[in-house]
């Protein structure tokens, strides 16, 4: 499904030439996508919702990254733990993310959880990272997950986030192979998540 030209979204420089090329490019492949993801997430018995980024309050400059996210909030993503799948300029990522939107009010209930969980993240395979900010195009080994954690409860604008990546060029772009990826390490999240919701 995801092709090395999917990319080329982002070589438009103008607000509306990159949106109008995320909607007509991206957009319509998160939906197909959504459809096996939302069955895998509905095993755990909650109704799960696809939320396509929109971008609504961008005026200016050209978003960096898009993506769809998944929780079980029909409303939105950012207050709840959830899952997301998305673009940069040379990746494709499938994150479970619990971001700074939570803070402080749900602070005190998934910091806890967050450390529970150090056990497990250290368990994961080789291949999956972890970053701090889901509008940076950053990673950080798995090994830095306790103390990313940590700066989680003091630093407003620092998130958790556990998964992979998939680098522009990569031998699985623009192959099945990538859409059994992306699934296979969401399942590999799952017991993650079950333990952060």
């Amino acid at each position: 499904m995801f092709t090395d030209s999917d990319f080329l979204v982002f070589n438009d420089p103008t607000l509306a030439g990159r949106m109008d090329k995320i909607r007509a490019t991206l957009d319509p492949k998160f939906e197909t996508i959504a459809k096996p993801i939302l069955e895998i997430l509905a095993s755990d018995g909650q109704d799960w919702y696809a939320h396509v980024a929109k971008h609504r309050m961008r005026k200016i400059y050209a978003p960096d990254t898009t993506w769809v996210a998944f929780s079980t909030n029909k409303r939105g993503y950012k207050m709840l733990p959830h899952f997301e799948l998305g673009f940069w300029n040379d990746n494709l990522y499938l994150y479970l993310a619990v971001e700074s939107n939570m803070k402080p009010k749900q602070t005190a209930e998934i910091y806890p959880k967050l450390q529970a969980t150090a056990a497990d993240v250290a368990k994961l395979p080789n291949n999956f990272v972890l970053s701090q900010n889901h509008m940076v195009n950053e990673t950080l080994p798995l090994s830095d997950y306790d103390e990313v954690v940590k700066q989680f409860k003091k630093v407003k604008a620092l998130d958790v986030l556990v998964g992979v990546k998939v680098a522009r060029g990569d031998k699985l772009i623009g192959t099945d192979g990538v859409d059994d990826y992306l699934l296979s390490s969401l399942k590999t999240l799952l017991p993650l998540y079950e333990k952060l919701k």
